[in-house]
């Protein structure tokens, strides 16, 4: 079965252009979506995360709480806190929670997949984007 990630982002937009990109990126890995921090602790009960794409702004539950939740409850994922603020009591924040990384939607291109290789612990494929 191929690992998964799940991308929580309350904009379908977002939350879809992110996990068709993360798909070609990681062939290997399975990309599912929510769209609140309730919604992806339901499909992480089905089907446990080994990274999570945590949005901070979320409706409902913050992506902070859901963070804490997801860590409580799958201790082995790892989470990536993707927000628009560069605040440093975010940063603190979401490392309290127990994210793994922080990255701002400004730099989203550039630090994402290489985090997400490392969290992996595998190269992204990157022939596509040579």
């Amino acid at each position: 079965m191929p690992e998964t990630i799940l991308v929580v982002e309350d904009h379908e937009a977002v939350r879809r252009s992110l996990r068709d990109w993360l798909q070609v990126e990681f062939p290997q890995c399975r990309v599912i979506g929510a769209a609140c921090g309730e919604e992806a602790l339901a499909l992480a009960g089905i089907e446990p995360p080994r990274v999570v794409v945590m949005d901070i702004s979320l409706p409902g539950m913050t992506g902070i709480e859901a963070t804490r939740q997801v860590k409580a409850n799958w201790p082995a994922a790892r989470i990536v806190v993707l927000t628009i603020h560069e605040w440093a009591t975010y940063r603190e924040d979401a490392q309290a929670a127990g994210a793994s990384a922080f990255v701002t939607k400004g730099s989203v291109q550039t630090e994402l997949i290489p985090i997400l290789s490392s969290l992996l612990g595998r190269q992204a494929d990157t022939s596509l984007t040579d």
